[in-house]
């Protein structure tokens, strides 16, 4: 065989082979070609453990007694003026003690001169008695240790001084069966106080008229 022919054969096998090289290489993917590429948004983001749970639905039970603990508004306080006294009466021992008229003044005197002041911002409250012995023997009427409560509870003594100067008429003599005298307690308190109860000689309780 001419070499020229044996070279010529060489020559066409190797544009051959070269084009089916260069076929295959055009068929196959290229390197990322063809692969899914995962749909942006799609991954879930990881809880995040540093947040505070949920709080828990609240118990019935607990949130029905939390509603109930508020209370009712306070009860209110009945008025008792001095002049709720007029006319109420008690008893200390044989004594029958009739409240005729009870008020308020800062000044009080005994008619003839003698007078006193209440302190400021105080003022007296005035309970003018008319006591009457009920018993068989003459008795002597004592409002010493006389006591009396506010409608707030607050408890005062009667001012002893200022009975001196408007019962100095009727001061430790004794009352004869069936003889009323007429005598006075007197309290200082604040301007504006009213008594719930009034307890003469700290046993007979004299209380207002409802």
């Amino acid at each position: 065989m001419p070499l020229s022919v044996f070279l010529a054969g060489v020559l066409c096998l190797a544009t051959v082979i070269a084009l089916t090289t260069l076929v295959t290489r055009t068929a196959e993917p290229g390197a990322g070609q063809g692969a899914e590429t995962p749909a942006s948004g799609t991954e879930e983001p990881e809880p995040d453990r540093d947040a505070d749970p949920a709080p828990e639905p609240a118990d019935p039970d607990q949130r029905s007694s939390e509603e109930g603990t508020s209370e009712p508004p306070g009860n209110t306080v009945p008025e008792a003026p001095p002049s709720s006294y007029d006319g109420t009466s008690t008893w200390l021992g044989d004594f029958r003690v009739e409240c005729e008229t009870a008020y308020t003044d800062t000044t009080i005197t005994d008619g003839m001169g003698t007078s006193q002041t209440a302190p400021s911002g105080s003022e007296f409250h005035i309970y003018r008695l008319h006591v009457t012995n009920e018993g068989d023997v003459p008795d002597l009427f004592d409002t010493y240790g006389t006591t009396a409560t506010t409608t707030d509870g607050k408890e005062f003594t009667h001012d002893e001084e200022a009975e001196t100067t408007v019962a100095w008429d009727y001061l430790w003599d004794d009352i004869n069966p069936g003889e009323t005298v007429t005598t006075y307690v007197v309290l200082t308190a604040p301007e504006g106080t009213q008594f719930a109860e009034v307890r003469i000689a700290g046993e007979a309780v004299l209380e207002p008229a409802t």
